[in-house]
This record gives C-alpha cells, structure tokens and sequence, in this order.
C-alpha cells in the first residue's frame, strides 16, 4: 500500500481546480484495477456528493453542501489539480460542451480573474489520474477500457485506488489517449488528487447506501445522473 503524504505548497506550475466529495468505492472485475476504494474525480464510476452539483470553488463551500445531506461513513473531501501547461486542452472542452462546468473554470482559465490562491493544508496527496470533460461531466480514462491497454502498452501500474504514481506515468498514459480514436473525443490531461481523511458531517447515511462498480461501466445505464456521460462513452 502506497502511504499518503502530508501536501507541500502547491507548486506554481500546478493549477488547483476545484473541490469535490466523494465515496471511493470497491471494483471487482471488468476492465478496471481491482481495488476496495476505487478514488477518482469522474462521476463515471465513483458517487460524488450532491448529485445534481457537485463541484465547488472553495473547500468550505464543499462540506457545506454536504452538511444537510445523508452522509456515507467513507465520503472524503478531495482537490483536484492540473498541471498549468495541460490546462488549455481542458478549459477549451469545458467551454466547448454543451453543459459546462462554471466551477472549474476560474482557477483553470487565463482569461479570467484569478481568484485568491485556495489552500490544500491538511490534505494529503494521493496520485494522479488521467481525465477529460465531455457532455458535462468529468470524465477519467478508466472509464474508456484503457487500463488492461495501459498496462501492457506502457508498462504502468495503478495503485490501491487505482492511482497511477506520478506525474510522468500520468503525462504518458495522457499522451498515449489523446493519440487513440477509440476513447471519448476529449483532450485527455493529467491530474492529481489530494484528499481530506476527516469525514465529512452530515447525517447519517443508510446501511444500505454502499454498492459495488459493476464489472463493466456500460452496467451503469440504469442511473440517470450519469445518463449523460454514458451516452458520449461510446462515441469515437
């Protein structure tokens, strides 16, 4: 197991995102790693929390969305980072789909006023992963059947939560993507997770709340907030 590191400064060259609370989840099959907490930005694959808006410019803005709502003992609170120099490929599909997403573009977009540098004290760093943005939504190369390709094309490996290990692994299995036609037509980027292991307040959540990622994404169609996604996962 790959121990957390407390967060440094975040260097100038990686640009902070956003906030988001989700719930890593077990994966047991299909062509995905297998984990007990699978963690991702992508709604794809994991349930982030509220459902209809889940993005937020501020951590507290984050924990207070979530305050009201039935909570999952395993909810974190995560920041997602993205490299400068990957930033324009991202910020251009974020602007280009049809249902963007506002959050995400004040610390990503050089056009616009930057906010106040946000913080990630106390946050501890995870990996990185691969992603895109398409009809609304984040999107995370695992959910386009890339991982077993990746794997044996490239030579890398994810971790317990189905994070690769650095920057470099990420930049060359983004590159590599971009350089496929049979993914969803997004400008795929490398991008870093930090995460908050205090849970979140919020009132209780079911015992029934946790589920398994079915052995394939394509199972997930009976969910309607991921209709959206879903529809794009086939395009070429």
């Amino acid at each position: 197991m790959t121990p957390n590191h407390p967060t440094r400064p975040t260097p100038p060259d990686t640009l902070l995102a956003g906030w988001f609370v989700a719930v890593p989840e077990p994966v047991k099959g299909g062509n995905l790693p297998l984990t007990d907490r699978l963690t991702t930005a992508s709604a794809c694959l994991i349930d982030q929390l509220p459902e209809d808006d889940s993005w937020f410019a501020t951590a507290d803005e984050a924990r207070a969305a979530c305050a009201p709502l039935p909570i999952p003992t395993a909810a974190r609170l995560y920041a997602l980072l993205i490299p400068a120099d990957h930033a324009v490929g991202f910020v251009a599909d974020i602007r280009a789909s049809g249902m963007h997403e506002p959050v995400l573009l004040p610390h990503l977009d050089e056009n616009l006023p930057a906010p106040a540098p946000p913080s990630t004290e106390g946050g501890s760093e995870l990996g990185w992963e691969v992603l895109g943005y398409d009809m609304g939504m984040v999107h995370t190369w695992l959910c386009n059947d890339l991982h077993a390709d990746a794997v044996r094309e490239l030579g890398v490996h994810t971790d317990d939560r189905g994070l690769l290990p650095d920057r470099h692994s990420a930049e060359r299995v983004a590159a590599w993507a971009n350089a496929r036609d049979d993914t969803k037509p997004v400008t795929w980027v490398p991008a870093r997770l930090i995460e908050w292991d205090t849970p979140l307040e919020g009132r209780p959540a079911p015992a029934t709340d946790a589920r398994h990622v079915p052995a394939s994404p394509s199972l997930l169609g009976g969910l309607f907030r991921r209709a959206a996604g879903l529809l794009s996962m086939g395009q070429p």
